[in-house]
């Protein structure tokens, strides 16, 4: 189980501060990111991204490079930019399905465009009248020929309207048989249409709806499942795609709630008020001791959640419990940073606002508060809420 960092690991921390201040932060000042980051500025700033953390990792063993490691990068990118570190996950997140269940072919054509930036990735499972239940989506795949022909919608997808491909979860359909898998769209091969949904929070993050009409995928386009396999084997990528999604969700909102919580700390620190600092008020102090002690409760449970994953275990729950208690916290935390910051909070001449808006977001995507709780409750109980 996850206690503390290792030599190690606190080394790997130090140099991801020092890359997220050398390379990440300037962004800020030659991008917009209060709107959508575009698939032309994603290319721009991933490309150029891409040469200093090669530079960065030069002489590493990445097959070494543990999962915990990875976490101090994804909490780092998260507490500086957001929006950033959401649409760098999503659209390159496809090369790791890749890795783990497409076929060698697929994987030697696809993985270099898209750690390369040359296309942009993104995963659609959510549909408009189907969210945290995979099993149920209702776009199909009928294979005619070679190819199969796609039909549906897919909404509130990450990185929808600058994807190059989409890895699209659908009932597929062929010799007799469906079952839910996944296929590999490629929009140059296979055009389908696409729009961009405004949101609360995370404004740079670009999330919007993908639109199919018999739009034909070739054949081995088909990721991993077998269907002889029925549902299990489609299924059981999207549900181990789920663990790693959720705990990076964690992670990312253990970033926000520690970016609020310092503000709120130099703040408290700075803020005369009847006399004296407002960090000698009680309650302002109860309120600081409350944040850091949630954030340390956070940060352990997606930390354990990595361990879990480092050691190749299945870890639903504990994925579940991070996803879930961590996004709560980061609303928490980052309304408690408002309140300390007064009316000053409200105002977006400060990020506490800004940083508030970008946690709601987190506590519905990859299964809401709710439905992490009853996944937690089922393997506890034996019992389901749900089919």
């Amino acid at each position: 189980m996850f206690l503390d960092y290792s030599e190690e690991q606190l080394l790997i921390a130090e140099t991801a501060r020092d890359f997220v201040r050398r390379e990440i932060e300037p962004l800020g000042e030659r991008y917009d990111f209060n709107k959508p980051i575009t698939r032309e500025e994603f290319r721009e700033i991933w490309q150029g991204l891409l040469p200093a953390l090669l530079r960065l990792t030069e002489g590493m063993d990445m097959g070494d490079l543990d999962y915990v490691s990875l976490g101090i990068f994804i909490e780092e990118l998260f507490k500086a930019n957001p929006s950033l570190a959401c649409t760098i996950g999503m659209a390159i997140g496809p090369a790791g399905t890749l890795h783990l269940f497409a076929s060698d072919e697929l994987k030697a054509r696809y993985i270099p465009l898209i750690v390369s930036g040359q296309k942009i990735g993104c995963t659609a499972i959510t549909e408009p009248n189907v969210g945290s239940n995979p099993a149920e989506v209702q776009s199909t795949a009928v294979l005619d020929g070679d190819a199969y022909l796609l039909n549906g919608t897919k909404t509130w997808i990450s990185c929808a309207h600058i994807s190059d491909i989409a890895m699209v979860t659908c009932r597929i359909r062929e010799d007799g048989s469906e079952a839910p898998g996944i296929l590999l769209v490629d929009r140059e091969e296979s055009p389908y249409a696409s729009s961009e949904l405004p949101h609360l929070g995370l404004k740079g993050f670009p999330t919007g709806e993908l639109y199919f009409d018999d739009c034909r995928v070739p054949r081995e386009n088909r990721i991993g499942g077998k269907q002889d396999k029925g549902d299990r084997e489609g299924l059981r990528m999207v549900f181990q795609g789920f663990e790693y999604a959720r705990t990076a969700m964690a992670l990312g909102a253990v970033a926000m709630a520690q970016a609020a919580f310092e503000h709120a700390v130099s703040y408290a620190r700075e803020r005369r008020q009847w006399g004296k600092l407002i960090g000698e008020h009680q309650m302002i102090q109860e309120m600081i001791t409350d944040m850091a002690t949630a954030i340390d409760c956070a940060r352990f449970l997606a930390y354990r959640t990595l361990s879990l994953l480092q050691q190749g275990k299945r870890c639903d729950r504990e994925a579940c419990m991070a996803k879930y208690f961590a996004t709560e916290m980061a609303v928490e935390v980052t309304s408690k940073a408002i309140q300390i910051h007064g009316a000053n909070g409200l105002s977006e001449e400060y990020p506490v606002e800004r940083i508030f808006r970008d946690a709601r977001m987190f506590t519905i995507p990859d299964g809401t508060t709710q439905i992490q709780k009853l996944i937690v409750a089922r393997d506890i109980l034996g019992l389901s809420a749900f089919n």
